[in-house]
């Protein structure tokens, strides 16, 4: 038998037993089995940035319709660090606990990309937290919304697929082998800081543009363009950025005031165009006056500490006041009806369908080239546009005007001198908090729920109804009267099945329309009740003796996004593709007619509804400060633009179209401008543009007519 001990000779010459050790070594199925263990805990920890990923360029392609642009970059960093961040956490539980947090995190993102792509299918913009309080209004739309749904349906099931791949291979993929590992949850903390710390490189790197906005302006500004933000990074961190901004602030620092090389004054800017006068215009040339009221922004300025109110101040007194006209005061003492029209397109005005509409667009102010942008946040954006002079880009606008100053909102300005002023809706009256923001506008308001009841009980209610049941409250009473109303017949969804308007008047329809398809017929047969509701208030006027005293006012709230692709290029006569982004689907017609007009009034400048309140506003003669509003009076001496959210920030011009995603100018035939003028005209504009994007935004949101108005 081997003795286990062996002598071992020391450099003394001595001898001591030594026992004998044998090295512990791996063996081979050890080592693998190790290798099987990282490799799948780096599996696990790129299952939640994978899926991201799958989530965000489906959105993408399908929202923008382009996948591999410059914005792919910052999508995909902004995907690695927030994909990285939450794998890291998961790393910090054990494989079973893992893989249901996995569970958990992948099922709620679905559920956010799914909201955001059925939200965007049927309003044409981008969900937003802000309007989270207004659920309960929504489900009034529950058609709508499922509608919305299952014509995405396939885009849906797209964005569960990793929540239902985790759930039915969840214990493949998590093996109840797998523990916690703080090693790779430290790794997961670098992988996400570094796309993070890669974006604020390509921030630093990234150069100017002609018009300022820059990948790291929609990253810190996503309230100015929130559509660009998602654009650019992705749904989920879009989503985080507006929750950080809810919690703690809409805008990341206080404006500076403005260096005065970027204060460019536009109606010392643009060449002068040629307004018509009126035909019993003197032909003593008279001198004009300004719209312009007495207010003391130095002195405003030096009462706040707050530097974005300083910012706004310093502006909005650089710029040069609208010059009053031959049109100031033409419309004086006569009373106004003004509707917003939901859905309404210009393509519904024809001699025969609709004679009173078609004579009040043709016999008034005829304004050739007036467009409808799609601000965000659907009939409440518009609605606000239409209403105050100014913008913004989320469907709480409403409410959060109930607790602002807004002078210059018409029933304020009517009831100022005077006048009756009422605004009358036919939906609930709740919705989009209308019964805070109107009475704050100036207006006595009655809705469904609160006053006005209606024959029918269907949906959309009646336009006409609502005329039929409204009128005799204001007119022929003695006063003189400022009447707002909102429709809601040209409401989606366009059909006889799912429009109560459109299944009554399809029988209406000419012989002519039976070339149309279904939809745009239905369409074409729900805005019929604009025409109908047009003949009472004409013929209750007429009845009072007050036709030829009263003017009226009609803008639509937004063009019929409802409608397919295929519809809107049928009704437009358009090209199918990208037509959503054309410019063209937003040109509409405002309405602008009086019965005392002796002839038709012609305006070729660009104009859009944030030019209504201005315009109509000197016509009779009211007192407003031009400088403070977004919009001008469209009948001022002076070339005009109109602003559209398309395409970024967008613009026409007497001189051309800007389209803003591919920064370029396309001018117009009579355009001469050389070059070198041309890039100095575009950066000009570009210049009031993005003075107007940061500024009517902080109109609502710091209450800017309170604070130059402290006495109301």
């Amino acid at each position: 038998m081997m003795n286990t001990e062996q002598e071992k000779v020391s450099p003394a010459g001595e001898t001591a037993p030594v026992r004998e050790t044998s090295p512990t070594r791996e063996t081979e199925e050890q080592k693998q089995s190790r290798r099987d263990e990282m490799e799948s805990l780096l599996w696990q920890m790129c299952v939640i940035p994978i899926s991201v990923l799958h989530m965000e360029s489906l959105t993408k392609l399908w929202l923008f319709g382009n996948l591999f642009d410059e914005k792919l970059v910052y999508l995909t960093g902004g995907v690695l660090f927030m994909g990285f961040a939450m794998s890291a956490v998961t790393m910090l539980f054990t494989a079973r606990v893992r893989r249901n947090v996995t569970r958990v995190i992948l099922g709620l993102m679905s559920v956010l990309f799914s909201l955001q792509v059925i939200y965007h299918n049927n309003f044409k913009s981008m969900f937003s937290w802000a309007t989270i309080g207004q659920a309960g209004d929504v489900m009034q739309f529950w058609k709508e919304a499922l509608g919305a749904a299952l014509g995405v349906w396939f885009m849906v099931l797209a964005m569960f697929l990793p929540f239902e791949l985790v759930c039915a291979f969840g214990k493949l993929i998590f093996p109840d082998r797998s523990g916690r590992n703080l090693s790779l949850a430290a790794v997961g903390g670098v992988a996400a800081l570094l796309p993070y710390s890669f974006l604020m490189a390509k921030f630093i790197q990234a150069p100017g543009t002609d018009t300022g906005y820059t990948p790291y302006y929609y990253y810190t500004h996503m309230e100015n363009d929130p559509e660009q933000t998602f654009q650019y990074y992705g749904i989920l961190n879009a989503t985080r950025l507006e929750l950080k901004h809810m919690l703690f602030g809409t805008a990341t620092e206080e404006l500076e005031e403005p260096d005065p090389g970027d204060i460019v004054d536009l109606h010392k800017l643009l060449s002068p165009t040629d307004t018509p006068t009126p035909v019993d215009t003197p032909d003593t040339p008279k001198e004009y006056g300004s719209n312009v009221m007495d207010i003391d922004f130095d002195g405003a300025a030096e009462a706040t500490n707050v530097k974005t109110l300083k910012s706004m101040d310093k502006y909005f007194s650089s710029l040069t006041p609208t010059k009053q006209n031959a049109y100031t005061g033409y419309f004086k003492d006569k009373n106004l009806i003004f509707i917003s029209l939901e859905g309404y397109s210009y393509k519904v005005i024809d001699p025969e369908l609709t004679p009173t509409l078609y004579k009040m667009a043709n016999e008034g102010f005829v304004f050739n080239n007036f467009y409808n942008s799609l601000w965000g946040g659907s009939t409440a954006t518009g609605e606000y546009a239409n209403m105050t002079g100014n913008f913004y880009l989320t469907a709480n606008c409403l409410k959060l005007s109930a607790d602002t100053y807004q002078p210059f909102a018409l029933g304020n300005q009517f009831r100022k001198i005077g006048y009756k002023t009422v605004a009358y809706h036919n939906n609930s009256y709740t919705y989009y908090g209308r019964d805070k923001s109107h009475p704050n506008f100036g207006y006595d308001y009655t809705a469904i729920g609160n006053g006005l009841t209606l024959k029918g009980k269907h949906w959309p209610n009646s336009d006409k109804e609502m005329a039929e049941a409204t009128a005799d409250w204001y007119i022929g009473t003695g006063e003189k009267f400022h009447a707002y109303y909102m429709s809601v017949s040209g409401h989606a969804n366009y059909s006889a099945s799912a429009n109560a308007m459109s299944n009554l008047h399809l029988k209406d329809l000419p012989e002519k329309y039976k070339k149309f398809s279904p939809e745009v017929r239905a369409y074409l047969a729900c805005q019929y009740e604009v025409e109908l509701m047009l003949q009472v208030l004409v013929q209750k006027l007429e009845a009072a003796g007050e036709l030829e005293n009263t003017v009226f006012a009609m803008n639509a709230d937004h063009y019929p996004y409802a409608l397919s692709d295929d519809a809107l290029a049928e009704l437009y006569g358009l090209n199918k593709t990208n037509i959503r982004k054309q410019s063209e689907l937003y040109r509409n017609s405002f309405i602008l007619w009086c019965a005392s007009m002796p002839e038709p009034v012609v305006i070729d400048k660009p104009c859009s509804s944030i030019d209504i309140v201005p315009t109509i506003s000197n016509l009779f003669g009211l007192e407003y400060d031009s400088r403070v509003m977004m919009g001008s009076d469209i009948l001022c001496e002076g070339d005009h633009f109109a602003l559209l959210k398309l395409n970024g920030w967008s613009w026409i011009s007497t001189q051309g179209e800007y389209i803003a995603n591919r920064k370029k100018f396309i001018p117009n035939d009579s355009c001469t401008m050389s070059d070198e003028e041309s890039k100095t005209y575009v950066d000009a504009v570009n210049t009031v543009v993005k003075a107007k994007t940061t500024y009517s935004l902080q109109i609502l949101d710091r209450d800017y007519y309170r604070h130059i108005f402290p006495n109301g």
